[in-house]
């Protein structure tokens, strides 16, 4: 099957956006338009992702920490990631932004690793999950100019052609920076999350159970199989009792509203969060504040 081509929507912002997308390899971007507002976009990852700045700058925010990504820098970030992305065109360039991402699905990255595993690599250490903003040189930037006519032409993209491009781009990388190729060794090792240290980390997160299981590095229906068999609960149930618990803890411990502990607890609605609270304990969350003053 042939890469499909895709133009996304460029009613709200003069420019272009086109999609190659292969189901097997993953998807390419080209994202060139005229950015004067600001542009803020969140996404949690399904794949691992490779972002360029060509022009303009992406300012991200991935959990605790924030990354400003300027012309010339690129990044990788691992899949089941949360990322908040604001674009910004430049102002010296009519606001214009640009950027090149890929995505990688788990079977490139191996091909790749199969091939460089035959070279005598150079190795440089990197620790779990660290993010790391590298330049780029002519190499890539003459990389990046060599898929436009890819976008731009109306021919059919062939998948083979499409992998040949993106495994030049894994070794050009690799050769241009060591250290992003053991960011991209790391990634398989580290792929599939401890399930308990996972749901302990984002159960008070008002995430659905489809995007914990992309979080642990599991399908949907294994989440669920093996999160049963290790808490003989449901997901949902535990944690719900979880974040009650909580907020029992919260009501006696600090001075918060009502409000504000059923935000803290993962959430949204306060109402909800009151009626299950009660269900669960037999009194409000009202009358534990109550009790607690008194």
């Amino acid at each position: 099957m042939d890469v499909v081509k895709q133009i996304a929507d460029q009613s709200s912002f003069q420019g272009t956006h086109i999609i190659l997308t292969s189901e097997e390899i993953g998807t390419t971007e080209i994202c060139r338009q005229q950015h004067k507002i600001p542009f803020h976009k969140q996404n949690m990852l399904k794949e691992h992702f490779l972002l360029f700045a060509v022009d303009g700058t992406n300012e991200l925010h991935i959990g605790k920490h924030f990354f400003q990504l300027k012309k010339g820098e690129m990044l990788l970030i691992k899949k089941a990631t949360y990322v908040e992305i604001v674009k910004a065109g430049d102002a010296l360039d009519d606001y214009m932004y640009e950027s090149v991402s890929f995505t990688l699905k788990k079977d490139i990255i191996i091909d790749f690793i199969k091939l460089i595993e035959m070279d005598d690599y150079p190795r440089e250490a990197v620790l779990d999950d660290e993010i790391i903003i590298h330049q780029y040189g002519g190499r890539l930037q003459s990389f990046l100019a060599s898929m436009k006519p890819y976008f731009d032409d109306n021919q059919n993209v062939k998948t083979g052609l499409f992998k040949l491009k993106i495994l030049e781009l894994l070794y050009s990388l690799s050769q241009e920076n060591p250290k992003f190729l053991q960011q991209l060794i790391s990634l398989n090792r580290y792929e599939t999350k401890d399930l308990l240290k996972t749901i302990e980390a984002y159960y008070l997160q008002p995430y659905t159970l489809q995007e914990l299981a992309d979080i642990s590095g599991r399908s949907l229906s294994t989440f669920r199989r093996e999160f049963e068999s290790l808490f003989q609960k449901t997901p949902a149930k535990w944690i719900q009792e979880k974040r009650l618990e909580k907020a029992k803890g919260l009501f006696f411990s600090t001075q918060l509203t009502i409000a504000n502990v059923c935000y803290e607890v993962g959430y949204e609605n306060v109402s909800h969060f009151s009626r299950l609270y009660k269900s669960h304990f037999g009194y409000s969350p009202s009358e534990t504040k109550k009790h607690r003053v008194s």
